[in-house]
């Protein structure tokens, strides 16, 4: 087992050490880390996280259909999410 300490800074930041980013697996700007709690005994254990959508996030047939606007010499603008799915199903 190897003890390594961090500083807190003014916001409640810390920077993990290079050993604790090795050790959970090169670790990028933007990866995200997982916290475990243990509020009986206070310990507090890390763990890089990956986010794996459940489903994709268009299907193909949408993927399609907004290759065609994009590709679109007059282009389309919509005031809402809402308006914009709407005019996805009517291609």
């Amino acid at each position: 087992m190897t003890w390594l300490t961090a500083t807190l800074g003014p916001k409640g930041q810390i920077t993990l050490p290079k050993k604790v980013r090795v050790t959970l697996g090169t670790m990028d700007r933007g990866d995200l880390v997982g916290f475990i709690l243990d509020e009986k005994s206070g310990a507090v254990r890390l763990t890089k996280m990956t986010i794996n959508p459940a489903e994709e996030v268009y299907t193909q047939d949408e993927l399609r259909k907004l290759l065609k606007i994009a590709d679109s010499k007059e282009g389309k603008h919509f005031n809402s999410a809402k308006n914009f799915l709407h005019h996805l199903d009517q291609l």
